[in-house]
């Protein structure tokens, strides 16, 4: 009863048996013998775990970025280059690859790496299956340091996203089971090259130039990304967080965007902890990141407090008669990586008030 809920048996998954998915000898007299050969974490290999029943989405899922983290990972090689990622491999396979979720993480228990104390480990409901993982057990553990405190409204004095305020939506509903799954084909880079990623379009099409009556979209459709105008206040951080800790800071600018995946020209931009030395203690090598200089830290945002309503899009003042929303060299850490230049843009031409 501990950790299967009488209820349990009599699910589809029940019924298979405790051996189907986590092996042992179900023969055995004695505990010990029962549990030898036991895998106790099924779904770290999908298609052998999930497979069977499932053969598509396990098959799909194993090139996911959520199992995979082949994001991180290949953020961190563009850092160090060839030169120096046969140093830094084993620091991502011990800190950033250690956060990949398997089918279970989301279905079955908690997420077993979260520091978030509200999502504790273990199981979701004594191993009843999930269909739609529950998003304050599952996503937040995971997503809980920034992007779930943004969407419910967590942070002091900011408000949660209206998608959530208003419609109680959860992750599910802008993002698919499809994305999270994965596509079955070639792994992406990024979450920006998500084929089916969720775009605002998808569901406010009128908000497109020239499909509605509102003016800031026709004029600023397709030179803007939505968040600029609509996203709330986000976080962000610097300091490295793969040493003491980084410190975090409401913060978003306004500046260009370099992601080809976006057709927006100008984005928000949310500061990132990379230092130069952020790996080096753990590599030994000094300069690990022989790549900082080329990479900015002021990096695209997405943030999940979604609002009508911000202070940037009250007026067209608020927007053109304020510099410091935008992205300028005199924000930019001298320390910091040189690329960050990349991404600075020039203000708007002032709007003259009477």
């Amino acid at each position: 009863r501990k950790l299967v809920d009488p209820g349990f048996l009599d699910t589809t998954h029940g019924r298979l048996g405790c051996p189907t998915c986590h092996a042992g000898d179900p023969q055995a007299a004695t505990a010990e013998g029962a549990h030898r050969g036991l895998i106790g974490r099924p779904s770290d290999n999908p298609e052998r775990a999930c497979g069977t029943c499932h053969p598509d989405i396990a098959r799909a899922f194993t090139r996911s970025l959520h199992f995979t983290t082949r994001g991180l990972e290949l953020g961190l090689r563009a850092l160090t280059g060839a030169v120096r990622w046969t140093a830094a491999k084993g620091v991502y396979q011990k800190a950033c690859a250690s956060c990949h979720a398997t089918c279970g993480d989301c279905h079955v228990s908690r997420p077993p790496h979260t520091t978030n104390p509200l999502v504790p480990g273990g199981l979701q409901r004594g191993h009843r299956f999930s269909r739609t993982p529950p998003m304050a057990l599952t996503c937040q553990g995971c997503h809980g340091g920034r992007v779930a405190a943004e969407y419910t409204g967590q942070y002091e004095g900011l408000p949660a996203d209206v998608h959530f305020a208003a419609l109680k939506w959860t992750c599910t509903n802008c993002h698919s089971g499809a994305q999270l799954h994965g596509q079955g084909g070639a792994t992406a880079a990024n979450r920006f090259a998500v084929p089916n990623r969720p775009a605002c379009l998808d569901c406010h099409p009128q908000a497109a130039p020239g499909k509605g009556a509102v003016r800031q979209h026709n004029v600023h459709g397709g030179r803007l990304a939505c968040q600029v105008c609509h996203g709330g206040i986000s976080k962000s951080c610097q300091n490295c967080h793969a040493g003491a800790g980084a410190t975090s800071f409401p913060a978003l600018k306004i500046g260009r965007n370099l992601r080809p995946e976006l057709p927006a020209g100008l984005v928000l931009l949310r500061h990132v902890p990379t230092t130069r030395e952020m790996i080096d203690r753990q590599t030994g090598l000094p300069g690990t990141l022989v790549n900082v200089d080329r990479i900015p830290t002021w990096k695209t945002a997405t943030p999940h407090n979604i609002q009508r309503v911000t202070a940037r899009s009250r007026s067209c003042a608020a927007c053109h008669n304020n510099p410091n929303l935008f992205l300028r060299i005199q924000d930019l850490d001298p320390h910091d990586s040189q690329a960050n230049g990349r991404v600075v843009t020039a203000p708007p031409l002032p709007i003259p008030t009477r």
